[in-house]
């Protein structure tokens, strides 16, 4: 095992990797449906458990408190991967979403949709 951590380069960081999920009204059990379904294609990616962010019950015009941490993680290193069922959870308007899907990416982070995740949370939630 030392030998092993010894031939690692030291520049290798390991991937850090998130889920964040956004639902209003508050839903519980959709939120564990979409929860599980992130974990789930993090273990297909190879990627560690997920660092969960959960904004649960918040509008998408309003603040969000857990996805404010989230930037702020990325943004100092913390975070290299986001997990997502759509980039509707950012926003509900496409052109918010896709400029807090840029941000993050701008951040050196990669976002990851669960496939079929690009429409209505309810597709989503489906796949």
């Amino acid at each position: 095992m030392i030998d092993m951590l010894m031939r690692q380069p030291r520049n290798v960081r390991p991937l850090r990797t998130a889920l964040y999920l956004r639902c209003y009204p508050f839903d519980p059990t959709g939120m564990e449906c979409q929860r599980d379904a992130l974990e789930r294609l993090a273990q297909r990616h190879g990627l560690p458990a997920p660092f969960e962010y959960l904004d649960n019950g918040r509008r998408s015009g309003g603040r969000l408190p857990r996805l404010e941490c989230l930037v702020r993680d990325i943004e100092q290193g913390w975070i290299d991967r986001v997990l997502i069922p759509g980039p509707f959870v950012f926003a509900l308007d496409d052109s918010e979403a896709e400029a807090v899907t840029r941000r993050l990416r701008q951040l050196g982070c990669r976002v990851i949709e669960l496939p079929g995740g690009k429409g209505s949370p309810t597709a989503a939630a489906v796949a």
